[in-house]
């Protein structure tokens, strides 16, 4: 797992989130989560002498999945759910 994959799964996860395809931001997000189980702490070497390393809390990715999932239950119930709406016209009786 290298930094350039976790990535490029980060910026797929935000796009889907930012499309409101919360389905593919939660794939995005339990892939990361997985990769970083097997190699917590990544370190690579920049040009220059510099470095850059990665470690992720696995609670703020626990956090943005639970909010995705919530934004998919939400977006789910007003696109159908168990409800439906109707549009309803009121007219006063014995008028035409």
């Amino acid at each position: 797992m290298s930094i350039a994959e976790l990535d490029a799964l980060y910026a797929a996860a935000v796009a889907a989130i930012y499309d409101a395809d919360y389905a593919t931001a939660i794939q995005k997000l339990m892939a990361m989560k997985a990769r970083l189980a097997s190699t917590p702490n990544l370190t690579r070497s920049l040009g220059g002498g510099g470095s850059q390393s990665i470690s992720w809390n696995p609670s703020e990715l626990d956090s943005l999945i639970k909010d995705c999932r919530q934004q998919q239950a939400a977006a789910a119930a007003s696109t159908g759910g168990i409800f439906q709406t109707s549009k309803v016209t009121y007219a006063r009786a014995g008028t035409e």
